[in-house]
C-alpha cells in the first residue's frame, strides 16, 4: 500500500533525528526512514520529496488507519508550530523565530505503541551521546524483539556484547522496577485509581501525563525528570512536556529564554506536581521548587505547547553550534538574536 501526503513546513530528518523514534528506525539516505523495530517494523518506509511524504506499508491495516498511524508517527498530526510563535512573549519571538528559521519543519513523533522501546532508549541516553545509543538499541533490538522481559535476562556476557559502559548494566535494574510499578506507586496515585492489573506500559500510558511522570520518577531506579519528561514527550500528546538538561539550561539561558534557574531533581519531582491545576485536580502537593519559581522546566512552562518544540530546536542548536564548553559563535546562525558573546 502506498500513501502520499502533502506536507507544509516539515522535514522528516529534523523530525526524527532528534526523536528516541529514531532508535526504531534506519535512515538509509537523507529524509529516508524504514522502520526496523517496534509497532509496524519492517512494514513502514516513508520518503520524502520535498512538500511530500510518500509512504509504503505492508501492515494490513486499512488506508485510514495506516493514515491515522503515519500522521501521528511522523508528528504531522499538528500543524506547524511556527504558527503560534506569535502567541510567546515579545522578548523571546526573535531568538524563537531565528532557530525556528534554522531548523525549519520540526515536529514532534507519537509513539504510544512502541512505549517499551522508548523507554528503554530514553532510559540509556543518560550522560551520552545519542549515536551511542542508537547503537547500543538495535542491539538490544536484535537480542530481545523489544520484550521488556527478556531484557532481564540477558547474560552479563550479552550485556558486554552490547557495550561495556554502566548505562547498559544499569537498564536492567530500571526495567525489573517498570515491571513491578505496582508496588510503587505514590500514595495519591493509588488512591485515585487503585491498584493496576495491567501490564505496566498500559497502565502508565491510561494515566494523565502529570501522574504518569510521578509515577515513573518513584517507581522506577534509574528514571529521573528527564529521562520521565522524554518519555512521555514521545508517547502521551502533551507536546508542553519540556525534557531539561544540563545543555538546554545553558542554550536557555545563552538566549535568554529564562534567567537563572536550577534543575528539576528527582526528590522533589517524585514527590510533588509541577503546575497549580494539576496540583488541585489530583490534591497532590505543589513542588516547593516550582512555588517559588525557581526550577527549570516551570521557568520554560510559558512555551505551553511549543515546549517540546522549543526542546528539540534546543537540542538540534546545542549539538550543532551552541555547544557547552566551546560554543561556536563566530559561526552561529542565529548570532545576531544572541547577546551572550558579549557577556
Amino acid at each position: 500500500m502506498k500513501l502520499k501526503l502533502k506536507v507544509e513546513n516539515y522535514d522528516i530528518d529534523l523530525t526524527f533525528k532528534p526523536s528516541f523514534l529514531s532508535s526504531l528506525y534506519l535512515i538509509r539516505k537523507p529524509k529516508e526512514w524504514s522502520k526496523i523495530a517496534g509497532h509496524l517494523a519492517f512494514k513502514l518506509n516513508f520518503k520524502q520529496v520535498n512538500n511530500a511524504l510518500i509512504v509504503e506499508s505492508e501492515s494490513g491495516l486499512t488506508i485510514e488507519a495506516l493514515h491515522r498511524r503515519v500522521l501521528l508517527e511522523t508528528g504531522l498530526y499538528k500543524g506547524p508550530y511556527e504558527y503560534l510563535i506569535q502567541d510567546l512573549p515579545s522578548k523571546v519571538k526573535p531568538q524563537v523565530e531565528a532557530l525556528a528559521k534554522t531548523y525549519k519543519g520540526v515536529r514532534l513523533p507519537y509513539a504510544p505503541l512502541d512505549f517499551k522501546y522508548i523507554l528503554v532508549a530514553a532510559t540509556l541516553s543518560k550522560r551520552v551521546n545519542y549515536e551511542r545509543v542508537i547503537n547500543w538499541c538495535r542491539s538490544i533490538w536484535e537480542k530481545t524483539n523489544g520484550r521488556l522481559d527478556l531484557t532481564i535476562k540477558l547474560t552479563k556476557n550479552e550485556l558486554k556484547e552490547i557495550g561495556e559502559s554502566y548505562q547498559i548494566f544499569q537498564l536492567q535494574k530500571t526495567i525489573k522496577d517498570f515491571l513491578t510499578l505496582s508496588n510503587h506507586l505514590h500514595e495519591k496515585v493509588k488512591y485515585l485509581i487503585g491498584e493496576p492489573y495491567v501490564p505496566p506500559e498500559e497502565f502508565i500510558l491510561w494515566l494523565p501525563p502529570e501522574l504518569a511522570r510521578l509515577t515513573l520518577i518513584k517507581g522506577c531506579w534509574g528514571i529521573g525528570p528527564k529521562t520521565a519528561d522524554s518519555i512521555i514527550l514521545t508517547t502521551f500528546k502533551s507536546t508542553n512536556i519540556i525534557p531539561c538538561d544540563t545543555h538546554m539550561k545553558t542554550v536557555a539561558i545563552r538566549l535568554n529564554l529564562v534567567d537563572k534557574a536550577v534543575m528539576p531533581e528527582k526528590r522533589f519531582c517524585s514527590r510533588f506536581v509541577c503546575d497549580h491545576k494539576a496540583s488541585s485536580t489530583f490534591q497532590i502537593p505543589l513542588c516547593p521548587q516550582a512555588e517559588k519559581n525557581l526550577c527549570l522546566k516551570v521557568k520554560l512552562s510559558y512555551f505551553k505547547d511549543l515546549g517540546g518544540w522549543i526542546q528539540t530546536l534546543i537540542y538540534l542548536h546545542g549539538k550543532n553550534f551552541c555547544k557547552l564548553n566551546k560554543p561556536l559563535c563566530w559561526i552561529c546562525p542565529i548570532k545576531k538574536e544572541c547577546n551572550w558573546e558579549e557577556k
